[in-house]
């Protein structure tokens, strides 16, 4: 691997094209996957997104390695050089977008991303992807796909699209820590907790939101630590703590208020969550109410017996 002081004296690192890309050159913007385990090191004169969807594979950019493992996102902007090599005999697969600088720049300027903080020394340009969010690209890379067989219109337009939402998924990613949550996510938020949406999934929350699945999904890590999953998952085992505790529905009754179509899927998550199952919860809270009602009676006849023995005693 060549040290950082020595990639740029190193001729045999070839500079990649756009030019010599038939889509790129005509539409800006251009996809295709990439199976073959190793790269000799190269340079591009366009941005480059790829994201990691199987396997592993050691990657070399700029003079540092990374292992880059199933649902990492990386930016390349134009004059990184890098390039991909084994791990062994693991194999690896990974999405390939590539964009031309001023296609790049003027993606930025339409959904309002700062392109030059996006670049500048030091920015994060990784970020790794949760299942829901690579479930998200892998959906769009295949319809990409499917558009492109068939010879048919709007392929370069979703790429272009998927392209703002790496984007924005790596803007958000790499934001500065926030104080507080802005208006529009308190807002999000009291809605999502309100009781008639205790039922809500992810795909609500999405409907609810101004932005796609992924950059929802990095909102709520920057915002809240969680997914969107993670977070409602939390809510709604919140949710039934309250109810077994202060009401008489069954188990199966509040796993179907909070949307859980498995009363075995719903035990198995408020397990995770509280250490116990639902019923064993209850059990407790009943337990425990108990005995303190029971300790509150007898310091109550203990202060009685006090206060007849003071009365006793002063007769």
């Amino acid at each position: 691997m060549a040290r950082k002081s020595d990639l740029n004296m190193l001729s045999d690192v070839v500079t990649v094209n756009y030019l010599k890309n038939s889509y790129l050159k005509e539409h800006g913007v251009s996809f295709h996957w990439w199976r073959e385990s190793e790269t000799s090191m190269h340079r591009h004169d366009f941005y480059e997104f790829f994201i990691m969807t199987d396997g592993a594979t050691r990657h070399e950019l700029n003079g540092d390695t990374t292992i880059l493992k199933k649902g990492a996102l990386v930016m390349l902007k134009p004059e990184d050089a890098h390039q991909f090599r084994r791990i062994g005999e693991r194999s690896s697969i990974h999405m390939n977008f590539c964009v031309s600088p001023d296609k790049f720049y003027g993606i930025c300027a339409a959904i309002g991303a700062d392109a030059e903080a996006l670049c500048a020394q030091g920015a994060r340009r990784s970020v790794e992807l949760t299942a829901e969010e690579l479930g998200y690209f892998t959906t769009k890379a295949g319809l990409i796909n499917m558009l492109m067989r068939r010879g048919e219109n709007g392929y370069a337009s979703l790429i272009s699209a998927m392209i703002a939402q790496m984007i924005s998924v790596l803007s958000v990613a790499g934001g500065d820590e926030l104080k507080g949550y802005p208006e529009w996510f308190k807002a999000l938020l009291e809605r999502i907790h309100s009781p008639e949406n205790a039922a809500c999934t992810a795909r609500d929350v999405y409907a609810m939101g101004s932005f796609s699945p992924p950059v929802m999904v990095e909102y709520f890590k920057r915002y809240t630590g969680k997914t969107v999953t993670g977070y409602l998952k939390e809510m709604k085992c919140d949710y039934a703590r309250e109810w077994l505790a202060e009401t008489e529905m069954s188990t199966l009754e509040i796993a179907g208020h909070l949307g859980y179509d498995s009363l075995s899927h719903f035990n198995r998550v408020f397990k995770e969550y509280a250490s116990v199952p639902p019923a064993k919860f209850r059990r407790a809270v009943k337990a425990g109410r108990a005995k303190a009602a029971n300790a509150a009676g007898e310091k109550r006849a203990a202060i009685r017996r006090e206060e007849g023995a003071e009365q006793g005693a002063n007769k």
